[in-house]
């Protein structure tokens, strides 16, 4: 229970709006509750021809006509007119109230599921799928309007109208009303033993559900990679054999469902019977009229009704309760990097980095990085060199904080990255990757996502300085073209010139370029460095490359193998030690020059 008050606690900012729907039951309830009177009337004055009497003759006073059959029949009709009229309406601004309250409280869960969701680390992402985190973000967080409904509207429409037919039953036969009541102690062991295993498929559901949306958006991001291997069928299967498993758990659900309905409705009828009978034998024994035994069952019906809305409430809290695990998972998380106790803001800083014995890992006892340090100057250009897998972006991340080290210390300006404020850490760090990702946004928006406030002749400065200024004019709507999703509708070295653009304009200390290049021909990469070089001046740079014609520039090389950082030297003083960057050289180049062993 104390996990549906903590989501049930976003609609404490509406509270005017559950105030008036608070009111808006109460009257509804008052009126539904006069809903079997006109009946009684009807049928014991109209047709029976039994006079008025106690407040009914008083009322009657009131009415031109209501002293004659004829006119008290077309009083009784507009009477019921009225009733009913009054009920659709409130029924009406309740339901309009509970809308844009529940809705409002999906919106604001969601926004805050998506904002813990985003936060969390890089490790946090590779391991959880985007469909499974885009499900709990779009679907799950409905759970707070079950919970809304259920609970709140539902659960207090119940209660304040069986407390009012109970009250109205009781005044008119104690005996039946005490029959009456009796069934529901049952119905609600019914509910609770049938209540358990939903709880448990709803659960089971939503889990494979996500997994499906993950399926659908990994094979649809990689549809080229699909049918570049022919594999439209391989993955039509395994969508296949998701849908399968849903199909199986929804035939479970159905079936817990309809046995728990079967139940209930059995015990009603069973209980219905049973006053039927004894009414019956009131009314014939004349301690009822004929039109208060209908007012009398009409209550009970409604009662219930009102017996299996509160059993269905519990069902559906049960069904929902997948969805509410699944929401305070992501709301109880703590974030894997967040900002410590007394953090500080990172203030103007010079660009000195240093890395201090850094061990770091992904997994338990599987380090990726071992015993790791290395002393950057402000402004000084660092090539990380070494093998696939040899933890070279799993350095270049640890600078802005994607990941905490296991051991050791990443210090910028002499400051402990893990002592300072995580945002103003990343202010002063631009990233140029591999795969630069670009918004579904114009190419403005996308060159200034690191600066929103940038002027428009600050986006054009930036994109000539990225060489990129050129191509961006032949675009049909120039700056205020739209990219693709992922950038798709450009090549790979505009998309790269728009990202070293970005990273201009955002005007950072600290550059960390992973293998801008790398997947790019030697024509456009040789227009890339050019703008790389622009970039890279003033700055202190970490750069990543396979292809080591891209580290000219570079004032310092490190060597990475198998997470261990091997040498570090200038390039001649790395060739003339002949060791692990050399045999990289050789590989690529060839021969190591003469000259280098005379370094």
């Amino acid at each position: 229970m104390s996990a549906y008050l903590r989501l049930l606690s976003y609609g404490a900012p509406y509270w005017r709006g559950l105030v008036a729907i608070a009111a808006a039951t109460v009257l509804t309830t008052g009126v539904s509750l006069l809903e079997p009177w006109p009946m009684q009337v009807f049928v014991d004055h109209v047709l029976g021809g039994q006079s008025l009497s106690g407040w009914l003759e008083r009322g009657a006073t009131l009415f031109p006509g209501a002293s004659t059959r004829e006119g008290l029949l077309v009083w009784v009709v507009l009477a019921g007119l009225l009733i009913f009229v009054l009920r659709s309406t409130l029924n009406v601004l309740l339901s309009r109230a509970a809308i844009l309250v529940g809705q409002q409280m999906v919106l604001d869960l969601a926004r805050d599921v998506f904002a813990r969701i985003q936060r969390r680390s890089l490790l946090f992402h590779r391991r959880h799928p985007v469909g499974d985190s885009m499900a709990r973000i779009t679907e799950d967080s409905w759970c707070v309007n079950t919970l809304a409904d259920e609970l709140l509207l539902k659960s207090a429409h119940v209660l304040i109208s069986g407390a009012g037919m109970l009250m109205v039953m009781v005044s008119m036969d104690v005996g039946l009303t005490v029959l009456s009541v009796a069934v529901a102690p049952v119905m609600a062991v019914s509910s609770v033993i049938v209540g358990r295993p939903l709880r448990a498929l709803a659960r089971i559901r939503q889990d494979i559900e996500g997994r499906l949306k993950s399926h659908v958006h990994q094979t649809l991001g990689g549809v080229s990679v699909v049918q570049g291997f022919s594999q439209e069928d391989g993955q039509r299967r395994r969508f296949q054999e998701f849908t399968a498993e849903a199909i199986r758990v929804n035939r479970r659900s159905a079936l817990t469902t309809a046995l728990y309905q079967l139940t209930a409705n059995g015990i009603g009828t069973l209980g219905l019977g049973a006053v039927l009978w004894l009414g019956a034998r009131h009314t014939l024994d004349g301690q009822l009229t004929v039109g208060r035994v209908l007012v009398f069952f009409t209550y009970l019906t409604l009662l219930q009704e009102q017996f299996k809305i509160l059993a269905e409430v519990y069902r559906s809290m049960q069904d929902v309760g997948g969805s509410v695990d699944r929401i305070l998972e992501v709301l109880g998380a703590e974030r894997e990097v967040r900002d410590g106790p007394g953090a500080r803001p990172l203030s103007a800083i010079q660009g000195a980095i240093r890395l201090e014995r850094v061990s770091f890992g992904y997994e338990p006892g599987q380090p990726v990085l071992r015993d790791v340090s290395l002393d950057i100057r402000p402004g000084q250009t660092v090539a990380i060199v070494g093998a696939t897998g040899a933890g070279k972006s799993t350095l270049v991340s640890l600078v802005p904080r994607f990941f905490d080290v296991w051991g050791g210390r990443v210090l910028v300006d002499g400051q402990d990255v893990r002592e300072v404020q995580l945002r103003s850490l990343r202010a002063y760090v631009a990233l140029v990757l591999q795969e630069s990702f670009l918004f579904p946004l114009s190419i403005a928006n996308n060159i200034a996502y690191g600066r929103p406030s940038a002027a428009q002749a600050e986006i054009e400065a930036a994109a000539r300085a990225a060489n990129a200024h050129a191509f961006i004019e032949r675009l049909p709507a120039g700056y205020d073209t739209l990219v693709g999703e992922q950038g798709a509708t450009l090549s790979g070295g505009e998309r790269q010139r728009v990202a070293i653009a970005r990273a201009l304009l955002k005007d950072a200390p600290i550059l960390i370029l992973d293998e801008p290049t790398s997947a790019l021909d030697a024509e456009t990469e040789a227009q890339l460095l050019e703008a790389m070089h622009r970039l890279m001046t003033g700055r202190t740079t970490l750069m990543i490359a396979h292809r080591l014609s891209t580290l000219r520039n570079a004032d310092w090389i490190a060597v990475l193998d198998n997470g261990t950082l091997v040498e570090s030297g200038t390039h001649e003083q790395l060739l003339a030690r002949n060791g692990t960057y050399a045999r990289f050289h050789r590989l690529q180049f060839g021969a190591v020059p003469q000259m280098a062993s005379v370094v």
